[in-house]
C-alpha cells in the first residue's frame, strides 16, 4: 500500500510539473481592416475574435509576449458543397442540372505551446 501511495504521488508531481498549456488559434478570414480568428485554449469553449490590426505577426509577437512559443504552423482546407440536387426532372430545375456551389476557404492554424515553469 506504501509503494503504490509513492508511485501515486510521484505520478502527479510529474504530471503537474511537464504540463504544458496549448492554445490553437485559426485564421478564419483576413482582410484590409480585420483578422477573424477562432481561439481553442482546451479549457471551454472556442472564442471568435476579431482583431482590428490584421497583421498575423504581430498576433504571434503578442502571444510570444506573453510566453507562448509558436510550435506549428499548419494549414487547412475548408470545402463546402451547397444547393440542391434534383431527383426527377421538373420545369424549375432546368432538366436536372443540379444547382451545386462549391466553396474553398484555405485556413491557417497556429499552434502556441506555454510551458509550465518549475
Amino acid at each position: 500500500m506504501k509503494k503504490l501511495f509513492l508511485a501515486l504521488c510521484f505520478g502527479l508531481y510529474f504530471s503537474n510539473v511537464y504540463a504544458q498549456k496549448w492554445v490553437i488559434v485559426d485564421i478564419v478570414s483576413q482582410d484590409s481592416k480585420e483578422l477573424v480568428v477562432l481561439i481553442d485554449d482546451g479549457e471551454g469553449a472556442i472564442e471568435r475574435e476579431k482583431i482590428k490590426n490584421p497583421s498575423i505577426v504581430n498576433l504571434i509577437n503578442d502571444y510570444q509576449e506573453n510566453g507562448f512559443v509558436l510550435e506549428k504552423v499548419t494549414q487547412g482546407v475548408e470545402l463546402d458543397l451547397n444547393g440542391s440536387f434534383p431527383i426527377n426532372n421538373n420545369r424549375l430545375n432546368n432538366l436536372g442540372f443540379p444547382n451545386l456551389t462549391l466553396s474553398n476557404n484555405n485556413r491557417i492554424l497556429l499552434w502556441f505551446k506555454k510551458p509550465k515553469q518549475p
